[in-house]
């Protein structure tokens, strides 16, 4: 029963180690794509920012702050500000949507219009205004109603893309998390279940063997304790236990009897002075696997006595057991014969 408990404690630690494991694996790679949901989330949020800002700093050029000043070097100044500020929020704007291939064809619609609008250097390298910054103001930009629609129209279409791909990242954002939140919830419900099995098993397992601890004892003090002689041997005959009561029966010393044939059980190593006796006691414990009865056994000294046997054989799988029970009857036998006597004269 022991080994069968620790089996079992033993099995289902072996299974809920890869099956933790493996719960802990999917918990990482759910908490990675949650953090990478999220990530994408802020992202998506800081392009809306550049592309709003980018809107409102076209909407300050049109209504002309920061560029009309009362004289020509303050205007080159303020011109160039701005077309440092264009260019700096448009390259911003590349590295948001550096994963997004539609946003950078968008971007890539956007630049010469932001160009013309600020004259500052387009990707090819050139520049839109024909003078150096250096050699004086640049040549006024371009400033037509059609240019500023299209700018519009090109930053509105990149915010509404921003807009839509945000709606999405925040829904599969939410996913993730819920994703992870049931995995976690999961994984340590399972765990919990695992461990509290093992644990009521453990509980029982020690349970038991406290138990058993104290049936053996019991059991020993018992054997110890009884005027009878009790003997346990093999399927051959050879002593495995006898409690002092049996030892003393026969005349042998504490534990002698260990590993000697079972004194009463002959039957395979007959008595020459009782062989038809043995035989009969070996073949009804062989055909009915009990027997009991009279005998007349002989101590270590010689001395013989009459011993009342029940013999029984315990089946365990692959072997047998023979358990005997002694009383020596030696004193009762001899008043029954003076009885017996007596009632005849």
């Amino acid at each position: 029963m022991k080994k069968s408990v620790a089996k079992q404690i033993a099995v289902i630690f072996s299974a809920a180690l890869p099956i933790l494991f493996a719960m802990g694996v999917l918990q990482y790679q759910s908490i990675l794509g949650l953090v990478d949901a999220y990530d994408q989330v802020v992202r998506t949020n800081e392009t809306l920012e550049e592309i709003q800002a980018t809107r409102s700093m076209v909407g300050d050029v049109e209504a002309g702050r920061g560029h009309v000043t009362a004289d020509q070097r303050s205007y080159a100044q303020a011109y160039r500000a701005a077309a440092v500020e264009a260019r700096v929020r448009l390259q911003k704007l590349r590295d948001l949507t550096s994963d997004d291939p539609l946003q950078q064809k968008k971007l890539d619609a956007l630049e010469p219009l932001l160009a013309k609008r600020f004259g500052f250097q387009k990707a090819d390298g050139r520049r839109t205004d024909q003078g150096s910054s250096e050699a004086g103001p640049p040549a006024p930009p371009e400033t037509s109603k059609k240019l500023t629609g299209d700018i519009r129209a090109a930053v509105s279409g990149l915010e509404a893309d921003e807009q839509r791909l945000l709606a999405f990242r925040d829904a599969s954002a939410h996913a993730a998390g819920a994703r992870a939140m049931a995995i976690t919830t999961f994984g340590s419900g399972l765990a919990l279940c695992l461990v509290t099995l093992a644990g009521l098993l453990l509980h029982y397992y020690i349970t038991r063997s406290k138990r058993s601890e104290v049936s053996n004892v019991f059991s020993a003090r018992l054997l110890e304790s009884m005027a009878n002689g009790v003997c346990l041997s093999d399927e051959e005959g050879i002593v495995l236990y006898s409690n002092p009561a049996g030892e003393a029966m026969f005349g042998y010393r504490p534990g002698e009897l260990i590993g000697r044939h079972l004194p009463v059980l002959g039957a395979k190593y007959p008595a020459k002075e009782n062989p038809e006796a043995f035989s009969e006691i070996y073949q009804q414990l062989i055909n009915h696997g009990a027997w009991s009865g009279e005998f007349d056994a002989v101590r270590k000294d010689g001395t013989p006595f009459t011993c009342y046997a029940r013999v029984t054989i315990l089946e365990v799988p692959g072997r047998q057991y023979w358990l005997s029970v002694q009383e020596d009857v030696t004193e009762r036998k001899q008043a029954e014969e003076l009885k017996q006597l007596f009632s005849q004269s």
